[in-house]
Order: C-alpha cells, then sequence, then structure tokens
C-alpha cells in the first residue's frame, strides 16, 4: 500500500488481520524504517531466526534508512547490504564532542558513500551534558544543538534524522543551566514518567530545523507493551511535530535492544504498529542479535504483510 507523509494506510491493518488468519497479504506495504546494520544482519541470519525472505520483502524498497555509528577513526564501509536500495546513514550521538561527533567526522573527511546523518543525543555518556540540556535552545548557553547539527548537515548536502531520547527529560544536574539545574526536568505534572515530559517540553518543536524530506523519529518503544499508551503518546508527538514542520517524515519506535528486553511479543509488537498505523510513516527497528527478541520482530513484520 502507498505510504502517506503522516502514516502508512488501513491495508497495513487489513494485512496484519489476514496474516494473524494465515492468509497471505497480496501486496505488501511500503514504509520507512531506519535499521542499524548489525540489526539488519541480525534480521538477515536464519539462525537467529531471521529471515532473508522477509528481510527483502520489507528493506529493499528503497525506502530503508540502513545506518551506521560513527566511532572515530576510520570510516566504516556503507551499511546498505549489497543488492538492497537504500539511504546510508552514518550515526552520531554528538554534534562536537572532540572525537566521535558529527563536526569531528566532517573534519575527518566524510566518505562519499554518506548521504545523510543522525543525531541520536540521549542522557548517556557518548552525548554532552551541554548537548543534553541545549537540545532546543537553551539561553543560557545561548544555542540549539539540534539547529546546529541540522543546518551544519544540510551545509553538506546530508539528509538528516533526528532521533532524541525520551530521557533527556530527567531530574539530574546539568551544567547547560544555571546552578546546575537539571535539563528539562521531570515535574508533578508529568507522574513520573519521561515521555509525559518530552511532551510538556516539546522537545519535537525540533523538527523545526528539518528540511522536506528529513525524519524526526520518537523513540516510543518503551512503551510497546501497552499498545494504547504507545498510540496515545506517540500521537501526541506526531501533533507536536507536524505543528513544527508539516513537510517531514514521522516515525515511530519498535523493539527493545538495550539489555534487559522487554520481551515483547510478536502480537504486542503487531498492535503497537498497527495502532499508529494513521500517523506514522514507519519506524526505527531495535533488535539485538538474541533470538528472543530477532523471532518476534520477523513475526510482526509478516504480520504487517512482509
Amino acid at each position: 500500500m502507498p505510504v502517506t507523509r503522516r502514516g502508512f494506510m488501513q491495508g497495513t491493518v487489513a494485512a496484519a488481520a489476514l496474516a494473524g488468519m494465515g492468509i497471505a497479504h497480496p501486496r505488501a506495504p511500503k514504509l520507512t524504517w531506519i535499521l542499524a546494520a548489525d540489526a539488519f544482519a541480525n534480521l538477515n541470519d536464519p539462525n537467529l531466526d531471521g529471515s532473508p525472505k522477509v528481510c527483502r520483502s520489507a528493506f529493499n524498497q528503497g525506502t530503508t534508512f540502513f545506518s551506521v555509528r560513527y566511532a572515530g577513526g576510520k570510516f566504516a564501509t556503507t551499511p546498505v547490504p549489497a543488492g538492497f536500495t537504500g539511504t546510508a546513514v552514518l550515526k552520531f550521538e554528538a554534534y562536537s564532542n572532540g572525537s566521535t561527533g558529527l563536526v569531528d567526522a566532517i573534519n575527518a573527511g566524510l566518505p562519499s558513500w554518506v548521504q545523510a546523518v543522525q543525531y541520536d543525543p540521549e542522557e548517556w555518556a557518548f552525548t554532552p551534558q551541554l548537548e543534553q540540556g541545549s537540545f532546543l535552545f537553551n539561553s543560557f548557553t545561548g544555542l540549539s544543538y539540534a539547529q546546529q547539527f541540522c543546518e551544519t548537515a544540510h551545509q553538506h548536502g546530508l539528509r538528516v534524522l533526528l532521533t532524541p531520547g525520551n530521557d533527556l527529560c530527567n531530574r539530574d544536574p546539568n551544567p547547560a543551566y544555571p546552578n546546575n539545574a537539571p535539563q528539562y526536568p521531570i515535574d508533578a505534572h508529568d507522574n513520573g514518567h519521561d515521555y509525559n515530559a518530552y511532551i510538556r517540553h516539546n522537545l519535537a518543536s525540533a523538527a523545526q530545523f528539518l528540511s522536506a524530506g528529513d525524519v524526526f523519529q520518537y523513540q516510543s518503544q518503551q512503551l510497546e507493551l501497552d499498545s494504547t499508551t504507545f498510540h496515545n503518546i506517540t500521537f501526541s508527538v506526531q501533533k507536536e511535530v507536524m505543528k513544527a514542520n508539516p513537510a517531514v517524515t514521522f516515525l515511530a519506535g519498535l523493539g527493545r535492544s538495550i539489555p534487559p528486553s522487554d520481551g515483547a511479543s510478536g502480537g504486542q509488537l503487531t498492535a503497537a504498529a498497527t495502532g499508529v498505523a494513521n500517523i506514522t510513516s514507519g519506524f526505527w527497528l531495535n533488535v539485538d542479535s538474541f533470538t528472543s527478541q530477532v523471532k518476534p520482530m520477523i513475526e510482526t513484520l509478516k504480520n504487517l504483510g512482509f
């Protein structure tokens, strides 16, 4: 089925229903994906319960952003698998940290295969604290790192994928604020949940810095065990993205690759995916090498019509 800018068509839901009844869907939907090279390798490996047939059906339609993380030093080869078409993405957790940020890679000389770059700031050691606290414009630091990243990438003719983590909203001290105040703090309005703070602080407004054809992805995968919450929060973020920039492609997240696995079944992943069919164009699939993660994701892809 065709893809809309805001969501994949209801035929995808029908495909899931048909697949659940053991009836093959006559035409696979066309979705947009973000897929790390190692995640593709796992899903494509029959020894891990992966399926080359499903992977070719899902990820070889020219709408997959195949990514590889920049670790500094020598560049990896293109993450686009041999025989596949897609967009080659170099992924970053930092704009500039002296070794593995976008600026550092540009200074080292980007290889010709890089077509797009991904900015994945989260509350971890890979993203400098000043960048975490200044994802949006921060009057104390005087800039927005989301804006800096996007502008620099566009100046080099690159498409951009923005994928900020929910955990940028927290209660931890951050030097990006006077007296080390928390960055995008969680407060009583948020019921203790960073995803509620993400919406309240409107982190999705960073979509304003993207260009047509760029991607804003919401990391909804932490909600995938509850399809209702998954839908409601993803819908709230999607509305903020569309208000900021209706020309971008909006994706959700599916699958938990960071231990411990949440144990999501294929049925739970399918329910989460089909529940946002009218507001997303596809997903960033997070899959580690454990069969417990690969098998249900392959089942989900089959349920979606692939």
